[in-house]
């Protein structure tokens, strides 16, 4: 009995899911407050999603030369960067994701004016499932609670090879939005993190996240020190001053109890001009 309680409440919450994403479809487009149309979520709509991100990011566009959105989703900052100028390359493999996405591209006419790429990213080629949709769609099994059966198998590319026709400089951007894949991504783009020319990195990951399995996210030190041996300076997003360091991170393992703060992180090449980003 309980079995076939299981299966329903699986398959309400997938028809929920499916609902929920299709719906933003039959919405009007708003003019947000950055001055570009778009249509997703209200709390974008109205330019209150993640206000601390978007701040940084803006600043980093006044003098990029190239933004790449791993994890584009709906394509919310893929229109800033489009609407400031940037050349940007959009990332996301899920279908009415990047459905939605071509929407707002085409709503601003900016869709001849962006590279979509259906990829999903990570360190291996060919076929991957993905889980959900919206803004919480996951290579992860249980990420967020996605049902297992509303699920999409997309083709899968190191981001090392989607770029490689592509100049990547410390002028360039890059935002890593991938839901609890982001070791993967990152051993993906070794030759990009190696290179003596460092792109500034966004990267949403953590010792906090929406696994099944709840408690801190242990692989988050093995990420912390992947970046770090690349000479990289890992900040936080919503707090530029704050240094994120081994340290602390062992710290809160100790104590299991999340010190960092955040789950947006700016990953800074050594020698780079903090002077961008201030008031």
């Amino acid at each position: 009995m309980t079995g076939t309680y299981d299966v329903i409440i699986e398959k309400i919450r997938s028809f929920n899911r499916r609902r929920l994403a299709r719906r933003l479809l039959k919405k009007t487009s708003a003019i947000t407050p950055f001055g570009f149309k778009f249509l997703g979520p209200t709390i974008m709509q109205n330019g209150n999603f993640e206000v601390a991100e978007t701040t940084i990011l803006t600043k980093l566009f006044f003098q990029a030369d190239i933004f790449v959105n791993v994890g584009a989703n709906f394509g919310y900052y893929i229109c800033m960067a489009l609407h400031m100028d940037v050349r940007s390359i959009a990332i996301e493999p899920v279908p009415i994701n990047r459905k939605i996405l071509k929407r707002n591209l085409i709503e601003n006419n900016w869709d001849q004016n962006v590279i979509l790429h259906p990829f999903a990213c990570g360190n291996s080629d060919g076929n991957i499932t993905i889980y959900g949709e919206g803004t919480g769609a996951s290579i992860i099994p249980g990420w967020a609670q996605n049902p297992s059966s509303l699920k999409h198998i997309v083709p899968i590319k190191r981001l090392d090879d989607i770029l490689s026709n592509e100049k990547v400089t410390s002028k360039s951007v890059i935002l890593i939005d991938v839901e609890g894949f982001e070791l993967d991504v990152l051993h993906g783009a070794q030759n990009i993190l190696q290179s003596q020319d460092k792109p500034v990195i966004m990267l949403e990951s953590g010792l906090t996240d929406h696994r099944s399995e709840g408690g801190l996210n242990l692989k988050f030190l093995e990420v912390f020190k992947f970046i770090i041996k690349n000479r990289y300076r890992v900040f936080s997003a919503e707090n530029i001053n704050f240094e994120i360091t081994q340290e602390l991170i062992e710290k809160s393992i100790e104590k299991n109890e999340d010190q960092l703060g955040t789950h947006n992180f700016l990953l800074i090449p050594n020698g780079f001009d903090f002077s961008i980003l201030a008031d």
